[in-house]
């Protein structure tokens, strides 16, 4: 059976639910990890050093949020009766609402990447000292 369009949207949108998942675990343990920061160490100044990083990951899960609602009535416009619609059905506003799930998608997971290696490189140093 060939893969329908709708069969594609639907793949690369599950794709970026479990991404997104994924991702929201991993800020969890990094977080957890600031927490320690505080914890372990009587540094001045580290707990705002923490916060302004919690500050980065919250605002990052802020976008996922928002990412993941787009991509649920994405994946509702796909589906007809809990079945995925035929192609002939996929118009231009589908098409384009794709594009610019993609879009953010990938401008989300960069971001993701610069504040995580942000945060590792601050957990690194600060345990150096």
């Amino acid at each position: 059976m060939a893969t329908t369009i709708s069969q594609h949207y639907t793949d690369e949108l599950l794709d970026w639910e479990q991404s997104i998942s994924f991702y929201n675990e991993e800020m969890d343990e990094i977080e957890q990890k600031m927490l320690d920061v505080i914890r372990r160490n009587c540094i001045v100044g580290i707990a705002k050093k923490v916060n302004d990083h919690q500050t980065l990951l919250h605002h990052l899960s802020f976008k996922f949020d928002r990412l993941q609602e787009e991509i649920k009535q994405q994946e509702a416009e796909l589906k007809m009766d809990s079945a995925l619609v035929d192609d002939a059905f996929i118009n231009y506003e589908t098409e384009k609402l794709q594009a610019e799930l993609r879009s953010k998608m990938q401008a989300a997971e960069k971001e993701y990447i610069d504040v995580k290696f942000e945060c590792y490189n601050f957990l690194s140093e600060t345990f150096k000292k």
